[in-house]
């Protein structure tokens, strides 16, 4: 929807911050006005306030008396605990694969496939999203439009991690190869070997986001 439609909702703005906060767009720390949104969506202020609190419930928000709402920074041993989840969910939509429908299927080929034809030097908002679109997709799998939405907020909450890499299109690059190899056993039948595969890339996955985490100073 675009921001200046009639009838323009809170869920509209949630959309349109989150996605900017996946993107970089707004990176961590940084502010995000009610006043901007109110003008680029023209609602009162009220009504993106409501929305950027429902953010901050969705954990990726924090607001200050008199400044404001900013975008959230990390530690590292919350971090740990996002990956804690990511696992609990992608692990589980592989286990249960077998009841995937055909186009959650062709929704993980298509993301493996976009990632596998990007350019090498492709932007930071595009490495995101193939990175992000076939973890997005495994999720899917899963055909729960909750857990979807709770994935989302997951997702974006490490995003402000990611973007702080000096060459964040880079730290993204290299997962392409990894998401093919798991796919392939998905659609083998090998749903435990498609397991051990994925616990190892979010293994490798984790390690990277810590390593960057520290290096760029987690919590600051």
């Amino acid at each position: 929807m675009s921001p200046n439609a009639p009838g323009c909702t809170s869920e509209a703005i949630v959309a349109l911050v989150r996605t900017r906060i996946t993107t970089g767009e707004y990176p961590a720390g940084s502010p995000v006005r009610d006043g901007a949104l109110a003008k680029e969506f023209n609602v009162s202020r009220n009504t993106a306030r409501e929305s950027l609190s429902l953010l901050r419930h969705a954990g990726l928000l924090t607001q200050e008396p008199n400044r404001g709402f900013f975008v959230r920074t990390f530690g590292i041993d919350e971090l740990k605990d996002l990956y804690r989840a990511r696992r609990v969910f992608e692990i589980r939509a592989v286990q249960e694969s077998q009841d995937a429908t055909d186009e959650a299927m062709a929704a993980v080929e298509a993301s493996v496939v976009r990632a596998e034809n990007a350019p090498e030097n492709e932007g930071w908002a595009d490495a995101q999203e193939h990175s992000a679109s076939f973890h997005r997709a495994i999720v899917g799998l899963l055909g729960s439009p909750l857990l979807d939405e709770f994935y989302l907020n997951l997702m974006a909450r490490l995003s402000t991690t990611f973007s702080r890499s000096p060459e964040p299109g880079k730290y993204h690059s290299h997962w392409a190869n990894p998401h093919r190899d798991i796919l392939e056993k998905i659609k083998s039948g090998d749903r435990q070997g498609a397991e051990g595969l994925l616990r190892i890339h979010l293994d490798d996955s984790e390690a990277s986001t810590l390593d960057l985490a520290r290096s760029v100073g987690a919590g600051r």
